[in-house]
């Protein structure tokens, strides 16, 4: 049933409040008086809240103007050495009402360094941004996510519903870990996840090994691998292959993001059905130093292209080119405002100009 849109801020507004009083509470004594948590030891609550505010200017387009950026909620809860629990909540402006969304619930026990088991909605660990950077402008140096990562993007899959064996890997000073996760695969509608079960039997399966060398601060490489069989409307089943490779350096002075993806789709039961998807961005920031330290100039360039013939996005008209040149300042320890230029071009429709500005903020309750 569709909730009219007062009864939907309503109730994000209170999940707020409660996050942001859950560690006002006397936790221990709530627990006694429930005859639960004898023994032990009382959870341990952050919450966080992040949003922001933009304005866009489009050449020869109506669609300039203010608007609300996505709101949202972070709790994390840990109960232990080992055991936590973090959720992620929420909510998006559309043309008449908000959209409220659970964007990640996960439970996590952590044997070891080496063996970090967990389930839940996670965002897939395709490549570094998707789970490099969560919902909250304010985390990202940028106004917005890559293409190819943006949310409800159909060329990867943002959200993945399963389980997670994630750790360490000896290697000395070469900072060696490693992901493996198993879950439901995409949606009938592929830019969704399977959040209520998967829609066939066979499970989307992922791994991915990074390294993060002790000897070179905030340098992260990795590869990664995701497999799924997707189930179309139309009938047919489509398998899908995806390789992503990255490394990036974020130290700030300089901050260095280089991605690249490539996609394999091909008919289950006619291999000549076939076709490929070729994905990569880079961006390049640097924060200033001295009295210019507030001030972080950033530039970026995209690229995607799907084969005509591919049975899962060939229709979708995927192709993008981009450029994007802006600055960030972080006039407030919480709080910046960013400005782009961006030239872009969706699928051979011609360059579009367009600037933005962007104030985004971050909420911290401990």
């Amino acid at each position: 049933m569709n909730r009219p849109r007062h009864y939907r801020l309503t109730t994000f507004a209170l999940l707020v409040a409660a996050l942001g009083s859950a560690h006002a509470e006397d936790t221990e004594e709530v627990l006694s008086t429930s005859g639960l948590g004898h023994g032990d030891e009382a959870p341990e609550i952050i919450a966080m809240g992040f949003g922001d505010v933009g304005y866009i200017s489009k050449d020869g387009s109506s669609e300039d103007g203010f608007a609300v950026g996505q709101i949202v909620a972070h709790i994390n809860a840990t109960m232990g050495d080992s055991f936590g629990v973090f959720g992620e909540f929420s909510m998006s402006a559309r043309d008449s009402d908000y959209h409220t969304s659970v964007e990640r619930l996960i439970v996590k026990y952590d044997f070891s360094d080496r063996y970090k088991l967990s389930a839940g909605r996670y965002h897939t660990p395709i490549g570094y941004w998707n789970s490099g950077f969560h919902h909250g402008a304010w985390l990202q140096t940028t106004v917005s996510r890559p293409e190819v990562f943006k949310f409800g993007s159909k060329i990867v899959p943002i959200h993945f519903v399963g389980a997670l064996m994630e750790g360490l890997i000896p290697s000395g000073r070469l900072g060696l870990n490693y992901k493996v996760g198993l879950g439901n695969g995409r949606h009938s509608n592929i830019a969704a996840a399977g959040d209520s079960g998967d829609i066939n039997s066979d499970k989307a399966w992922m791994v991915q090994i990074n390294a993060k060398p002790v000897d070179y601060y905030g340098l992260n490489m990795g590869l990664g691998f995701y497999n799924d069989e997707i189930p179309l409307l139309n009938g047919t089943d489509v398998k899908e292959n995806t390789v992503s490779a990255y490394a990036v350096w974020t130290k700030e002075s300089p901050e260095l993001l280089i991605e690249y993806l490539h996609s394999e789709h091909e008919q289950v039961n006619d291999s000549s059905v076939n076709g490929d998807v070729d994905s990569w961005y880079a961006q390049l920031a640097y924060r200033l130093s001295g009295k210019y330290h507030d001030w972080k100039p950033y530039v970026r360039f995209e690229r995607t292209r799907v084969d005509d013939s591919d049975p899962l996005l060939g229709a979708e008209g995927l192709d993008y080119d981009g450029s994007i040149l802006g600055v960030r300042w972080d006039f407030n320890s919480y709080a910046a405002i960013k400005a782009e230029y961006r030239n872009e071009e969706f699928d051979g429709g011609g360059r579009e100009n367009n600037f933005r500005v962007q104030v985004s903020f971050a909420l911290v309750r401990m």
